[in-house]
């Protein structure tokens, strides 16, 4: 996995802040689900490739995942992958798209009840991909509220679902003080609302590629949302019982509402994409690590 670590940092900034953080018995699983992720989220997103193309690379990359593509068929999607990370402007993804059989070899690695929680997990996200590259092909904006929190759940509230039955699966009564019922809950909330703040901060650069993902009405009702959901996941990170997973599954929150005050100051017409500075980072941390400090004494 350290070959990897250099990979992560390279493709989420924010995300490595968090899992390295992390305890030891939950980063494999984690550091690869999120790279598969990512992986397949920088192929539905190669814009310059045509959709049929992507879905069909998708799907293949899924099976790959699932351990249900024979040796020389994975070849040829492995080639393809490399070809498309040549063309990726940003350095990070394009590296990562060329290590993916790097990835897949750590999802073998884990034990196996590690690995059905990441596949099933690859499952749900790589569905709502494939859902919204379908839908944007003959439609230019989501019509209804139901949609887009289906479409939030496949992408991110899955995740918390995810994060958390990982954490009960390694680290068992030292994970939280609440009942898995309710981190399910909050998790699956905490995890759609950080993709609402990412929807609402990337809404003026859909717009221009003729996309909406918010339905017609108040716009404040899905800052709303978004608000509601990283207070539940600072609900879910006081729960956690170990200071580093405390600190890990906190600070998305705070950077997530710090993305939300900007985007309230930011003017629509600017067209910016608003983000939350280096300096601004670091003093959450700060207090990200003040909180799991407090709660550990």
């Amino acid at each position: 996995m350290k070959s990897l670590n250099k990979l992560l940092a390279a493709v989420s900034r924010s995300f490595y802040l968090s899992m390295r953080f992390l305890p030891v018995e939950m980063r494999a699983g984690v550091s690869v689900a999120y790279l598969l992720a990512r992986a397949t989220d920088t192929v539905a997103d190669s814009v310059d490739m045509p959709m049929n193309e992507r879905l069909v690379l998708l799907k293949m990359m899924s099976e790959i995942i699932e351990g249900q593509m024979n040796r020389d068929d994975a070849t040829v999607c492995f080639g393809r992958l490399g070809s498309l990370g040549g063309e990726q402007k940003h350095r990070g993804e394009g590296e990562l798209l060329c290590r993916f059989p790097e990835c897949i070899a750590q999802l073998e690695a884990l034990p196996q009840d590690q690995q059905d929680l990441v596949r099933e997990v690859l499952r749900v996200i790589v569905s709502g991909q494939t859902w919204d590259l379908e839908y944007f092909e003959t439609e230019s904006a989501v019509m209804y509220p139901e949609q887009l929190e289906r479409y939030t759940y496949m992408v991110a509230g899955c995740v918390g679902e995810f994060w958390t039955r990982l954490g009960i699966l390694t680290i068992g009564e030292k994970f939280s003080t609440k009942p898995e019922g309710q981190l399910l809950s909050w998790g699956r909330h905490y995890g759609m609302a950080l993709q609402l703040v990412n929807i609402l901060r990337d809404r003026e650069e859909d717009l221009s590629r003729g996309r909406s993902y918010l339905p017609d009405g108040d716009i404040e009702t899905w800052f709303q949302k978004a608000e509601a959901g990283l207070r539940e996941g600072v609900y879910y990170a006081d729960s956690l019982q170990l200071g580093r997973l405390r600190f890990s599954t906190l600070l998305p929150a705070q950077l997530g509402l710090d993305t939300l005050a900007l985007l309230k100051q930011t003017p629509d017409e600017q067209g910016q994409k608003v983000k939350v500075a280096r300096k601004q980072v670091y003093a959450q941390m700060w207090q990200a690590f003040l909180f799991a400090w407090k709660k550990a004494m």
